[in-house]
């Protein structure tokens, strides 16, 4: 990917992908309609991306970077580790409140893609790395001291299933209300509480 990334039409093809991507989903897009967005040939296609599941993954892989790129950044401001918290929120928000339910579904549930094993790797670096941070936020007393770690991994495997719950999908109008629901849950029941008796 390095080799491109300077190059303005494989930049093109990404964002266009990317947002059509993130509107209808993978299966539904054609590399045609990718090619007819981005104004570009399918010969420039082919010399970019073996395929369209070569394109979603590098569209994956781009939006994975650029988030644990922003995430160090976050993390290492000059701020309150609640603050932190707060933007990661805010962070998670903005990135998927234009993600449709064909993309999550395509993602998740479509074996023939084999995208959910590409997903699950990168999601997981992500998971070890806030686990690192968390770690050592809970040595310094930021968060609460009883809650079990592992716990946030647990956690966070649990939401894409949680996302699928008719019954929880029928308490919001979108996926992102949900997720966020579900995120600000759990984020904000990780800090101490000021309450005595809790010691």
């Amino acid at each position: 990917m390095d080799e491109h990334k300077k190059n303005t039409k494989y930049q093109d093809i990404l964002k266009t992908a990317h947002d059509l991507f993130w509107k209808h989903g993978i299966k539904r897009v054609t590399i045609q309609e990718v090619c007819r967005e981005a104004k570009v040939s399918k010969m420039t296609f082919y010399r970019f991306f073996e395929n369209k599941v070569d394109l979603a993954k590098k569209v994956l892989q781009q939006m994975f970077d650029e988030g644990l790129e922003k995430y160090r950044a976050l993390m290492a401001e000059d701020i309150s580790f609640e603050e932190k918290v707060k933007r990661q929120i805010m962070a998670k928000f903005e990135g998927t409140k234009e993600i449709s339910s064909e993309l999550v579904k395509d993602i998740y549930t479509d074996k023939t893609l084999g995208l959910h094993d590409y997903w699950e790797k990168r999601r997981m670096e992500m998971v070890n790395l806030v686990l690192e941070d968390y770690a050592d936020a809970q040595k310094k007393g930021w968060i609460r001291k009883d809650i079990n770690l592992n716990f946030i991994f647990y956690f966070n495997g649990k939401v894409a299933e949680w996302i699928y719950d008719p019954v929880l999908k029928s308490m919001y109008d979108t996926d992102q209300e949900a997720i966020m629901e579900i995120t600000k849950i759990f984020f904000y029941g990780i800090f101490p509480r000021s309450d005595k008796n809790d010691e």
